[in-house]
């Protein structure tokens, strides 16, 4: 079987800008960082080995064979594999062996568990159960659609005024449809959301979502990724996460591809973020982008209020909204 190759760095693309530099603001799903690069050849031969190893079992266990890898190496890799069919798709795979939050199998238990009953065009469709590698479990893995496109760092900013609605409608649906089912998505950044060639936008990577009806995983308090987060990560008002935290999540992802920066960019100084975040101080988009429709423009400050209470109640509202801006 052919494998991609496996750097033991870190590799993983699909946080790089937004990783912060301190343990206050940020919770990798699986953990802090990859293992660190070992300066002993044997031993990273070893590493690479292991890393190998656990990956060709998940293959076999799901019979599937490696195409390429879009996250590669490390505690989580994310590899697109084929059937026997040829369709491709993506396969999830956590080493827990190297995962540095105990709590991972949980979390993948959990992404799994969520996405299995959801059948939306715009969320992440799962295409397989939860495999959990030998017993006591040493990785576990899954398969999910593989998307065409790319996801939001890498389709540049300054949108015209209906494609910042159609991603503003499309992600929203996607979180009406979690809301629906009493979950929290919590983690909404550029990399979560993926722009398909036919002009759908997807929501991805519910890792840290939660069911508001049941118990849930708790490290390190709520996720979220710096210049993404919400006010109630500061517990400044509710606290709790609630579907209005999402709403906020949306609307600053419009504002992201509007202007090219989050309403409250994470600048280095985790005080000065944290103070700005907590009052969501932001250049209203009306002055940023003064070319867009006041109606758009509306939407979108409503939804970025600081209060929870005086945003739009839920991802279907704010659907609704965006479609008649």
């Amino acid at each position: 079987m052919h494998k991609p190759a496996m750097p033991t760095g870190r590799s993983d693309s699909t946080r790089e800008e937004h990783e912060p530099t301190s343990a206050l603001l940020w919770d990798e799903a699986v953990g802090a960082r990859s293992l660190p690069r070992p300066r002993n050849i044997a031993i990273r031969s070893i590493q690479e080995t292991i890393v190998n190893s656990v990956l060709d079992a998940a293959c076999a266990k799901f019979g599937v064979s490696v195409v390429r890898a879009l996250v590669p190496g490390g505690q989580k890799q994310v590899i697109v594999v084929a059937g026997s069919d040829g369709v491709e798709r993506v396969l999830k795979l956590i080493d827990l062996g190297i995962a540095t939050d105990p709590s991972a199998l949980e979390r993948a238990r959990r992404e799994v568990a969520l996405l299995r009953d959801i059948d939306h065009p715009n969320v992440v469709r799962l295409t397989s159960d939860l495999m959990e590698i030998s017993d006591p479990s040493v990785a576990v893995a899954w398969l999910e659609e593989l998307l065409d496109g790319q996801d939001l760092r890498h389709c540049g900013s300054k949108w015209p005024a209906d494609q910042l609605v159609a991603l503003g409608r499309d992600v929203a649906a996607g979180l009406g449809e979690l809301h629906r089912r009493h979950v929290i998505h919590r983690d909404l950044s550029p990399g979560n959301i993926q722009r398909c060639h036919n002009g759908r936008f997807v929501v991805m990577d519910p890792g840290f979502a939660r069911h508001t009806l049941r118990s849930g995983v708790t490290v390190g308090g709520q996720p979220g990724t710096p210049g993404f987060m919400t006010p109630e990560h500061l517990q400044a008002y509710s606290g709790a996460p609630t579907p209005a935290s999402d709403v906020f999540g949306c609307a600053a992802l419009v504002y992201f591809a509007a202007t090219g920066q989050p309403p409250v960019p994470y600048k280095g100084d985790d005080v000065d973020y944290l103070r700005r975040l907590r009052t969501a101080a932001h250049v209203p988009l009306h002055d940023a982008r003064p070319d867009l429709p006041a109606s758009l423009a509306s939407v979108v400050e409503r939804a970025l209020h600081p209060q929870p209470a005086r945003r739009y109640r839920n991802g279907a509202a704010l659907a609704a909204a965006f479609g008649a801006a």
